[in-house]
């Protein structure tokens, strides 16, 4: 370009540094930098971040930190790039404190980290066996950030021990609170995946979050799932499940339910018993009604809405 007469631009000597950054010919980025700035053009944030992501490949994190320190005195401001490339450096070299730091400063300053950030973060510390971090870390990506579409919870659930195992039921209720069912599905397919056998908690959580956003072929497929596995659904997600059902016309379905809670338990909850009353008085459903009424009278329970309906 020179001897064309062209004076090269910033991002002409950008792409020639990030090349070199990227072929480990460090010496040739650095020179092109000098270079650079004594024909008084500046670098940017694109050249710093390339020279810092070289260093860091080569594992020369003191000199690339030094590099961001005269990016910040220079007043430019690093992005995502390359903060993820120095919390990258910092879990490689085992220094997880530090890349913490860099992980909350990067919010502070307004950058949201991506899937590329949390994934760094996580495997670092589940390589330094702090998997317990490794889950709250995403779980504060859940319930501090948006959700990126593509994180990858198996590295959450893959650490799970048992007694861990609360952690991967809270970020299902997360995402069911949220409605985003999804991202719940997924999560609930991973445990599969993994042999980590659902219980009675994360079916409760997942029939009902799909109930609620109207999935409620999926929520009883679900629940079909849940009792083939032995499991009693608690009262309130069966009164959930079964007003989705009604709601949607699934009648077949709705009735399969309450043959099931009829035949399987004794009814203990006056609300359940009220839900079930009305609903089958609606559709006719007498049989179902009075088998209802049978068990709650043996159980001292009554439906608040039943006192007068039926006391006439």
């Amino acid at each position: 370009m020179a001897r064309k007469g062209l004076a090269p631009d910033v991002v002409s000597y950008s792409t020639i540094i990030s090349g070199f950054s990227r072929s480990q010919e460090l010496d040739k980025a650095f020179d092109t930098k000098r270079e650079m700035v004594e024909k008084g053009v500046l670098p940017d944030t694109i050249t710093y971040s390339s020279l810092i992501h070289g260093l860091c490949e080569q594992r020369r994190i003191t000199e690339a930190c030094e590099l961001f320190q005269e990016m910040l005195s220079r007043g430019m401001s690093p992005d995502e790039f390359t903060y993820t490339t120095l919390i990258n450096a910092y879990c490689t070299e085992g220094d997880i404190p530090q890349a913490l730091r860099l992980h909350d400063e990067m919010i502070q300053k307004g950058f949201l980290p991506d899937v590329v950030t949390y994934s760094v973060l996580i495997n670092g510390l589940n390589k330094q066996a702090r998997t317990m971090e490794a889950k709250k870390l995403l779980l504060k990506l859940f319930y501090d950030e948006s959700v990126p579409s593509d994180v990858i919870y198996n590295t959450l659930i893959e650490n799970c021990t048992n007694i861990e195992f609360q952690n991967v039921a809270a970020l299902l209720k997360g995402f069911c609170m949220k409605g985003l069912m999804n991202e719940a599905d997924r999560v609930f397919e991973l445990m599969l995946q993994r042999n980590h056998m659902p219980n009675e908690a994360v079916y409760d959580i997942i029939i009902h979050g799909h109930s609620k956003v109207g999935n409620v072929q999926r929520a009883y497929d679900l629940y079909k799932k849940m009792v083939r596995s032995g499991f009693v659904p608690h009262t309130v997600t069966i009164i959930v499940l079964v007003k989705a059902l009604h709601t949607a016309g699934m009648n077949e379905e709705l009735s399969q339910v309450i043959e099931n809670i009829l035949r399987s338990c004794r009814l203990t909850d006056a609300e359940l018993a009220k839900v079930l009353v009305e609903i089958n008085h609606k559709e006719g459903n007498m049989d179902a009604v009075l088998n209802v009424l049978t068990e709650m009278a043996k159980d001292g329970l009554l439906p608040n809405s039943g006192r007068s309906t039926y006391g006439q």
